[in-house]
């Protein structure tokens, strides 16, 4: 009986890398906040909060963000992430490789965003609790003395004890990840204070302005919080080894949306400081200074799944006859895979 001869194999080509949607991330991000800047700028009642023309066709910030979000999950669904075999060895796929594997691989980049994310948060806390402080001292006289810290309400203290709780574990998290151990549970449980601290925060937002849907200030800001509360809750399920099918489906996605919307809320109107007079931007909302480092932190820590590559030894083919037939190679010392970063 005749065999017939074993094709060697041959590399199939990947159409779409699922790498490619941080490509699709950053060119979504930079569009969305242009657009969002020019809406500020000409169709912003600020006084109000609402837009001059509230019209689908003159907001383009939108419009983007739909497209932008459909493109990036599609890319997501229908992209690839094969291993790559190069020379004699085999590259593996870093979202393949399991968390205890990943964790370790995580960039000095984001060790430098969870400092940047420690900073931003204190000095958010220290300068509302310090410009309080301030106001009540300088209303406080002999005949009427004013506490240091009098209006400041139980909700907004809660917050402040989150806020600085989250200040230090961020410089943890970001220790283990330069000392190369990665996010530790330890890190994942005080990081559960993060989405906590959202889910106060827009608790607060709601009972504040209870209307929010006209006012896309606000909107941003509820989403804002929403979609890192959201990306927090799968990083430490997904950090802590309670991974799921749909894990890291879902922390992708959500981070990459939080860190959008966050860029989108907070980034035009730190510009609109400096190219529009206070009389006409009164009524803008100040945009929280933390806010911005959720624009690094999501982003940084996704990053992980596209540039972190581990290898191992490729099996050798060998011909006999007609047949061919794959041999393991049989290494002296032991067989431990190694990394290999790829920009």
């Amino acid at each position: 009986m005749n065999e017939k001869p074993i094709k060697p194999y041959k590399k199939r080509r990947v159409i779409l890398d699922k790498k490619a949607s941080l490509v699709v991330y950053a060119a979504v991000l930079v569009i969305a906040v242009i657009c969002r800047t020019i809406q500020l700028a000409t169709n912003m009642n600020f006084a109000s909060g609402k837009y001059y023309d509230d019209s689908l066709a003159k907001n383009g910030t939108l419009i983007v963000l739909i497209i932008g979000f459909i493109l990036l999950f599609a890319v997501m669904i229908f992209g690839e992430s094969r291993d790559k075999a190069i020379k004699s060895c085999i590259l593996l796929n870093p979202m393949h490789l399991k968390v205890d594997r990943l964790n370790k691989k995580i960039s000095p980049k984001a060790a430098a965003a969870m400092f940047v994310m420690a900073a931003l948060l204190a000095y958010e806390a220290l300068a509302e609790l310090i410009s309080t402080g301030s106001y009540n001292k300088s209303l406080s006289t002999e005949e009427n003395p004013v506490s240091v810290f009098a209006g400041i309400s139980v909700m907004e203290w809660v917050i402040y004890i989150f806020m600085f709780i989250l200040v230090f574990t961020f410089v943890s998290t970001g220790v283990n990840i330069l000392k190369g151990e990665g996010i530790s549970k330890g890190n994942c449980f005080f990081l559960s204070a993060f989405p906590i601290w959202k889910l106060i925060e827009t608790f607060d937002l709601i009972m504040t302005y209870q209307v929010i849907g006209p006012y896309s200030e606000k909107c941003y800001i509820l989403f804002t919080n929403m979609l890192s509360a959201v990306f927090f809750l799968n990083l430490i399920r997904f950090f802590c080894g309670f991974e799921k099918k749909h894990t890291r489906f879902w922390m992708i996605m959500s981070g990459y949306a939080a860190s959008i919307i966050a860029a989108v809320s907070v980034i035009p109107r730190y510009i609109m400081f400096f190219v529009m007079d206070y009389s006409v931007r009164d009524g803008m909302l100040n945009p929280d200074v933390s806010d911005v480092g959720i624009i690094f932190v999501t982003v940084t820590v996704v990053a992980v799944f596209w540039s972190t590559y581990v290898y191992r030894v490729m099996p050798k083919m060998r011909s006999a006859g007609d047949r061919h037939r794959w041999a393991t190679i049989h290494t002296a010392g032991k067989a431990e895979m190694e990394s290999i970063d790829e920009d």
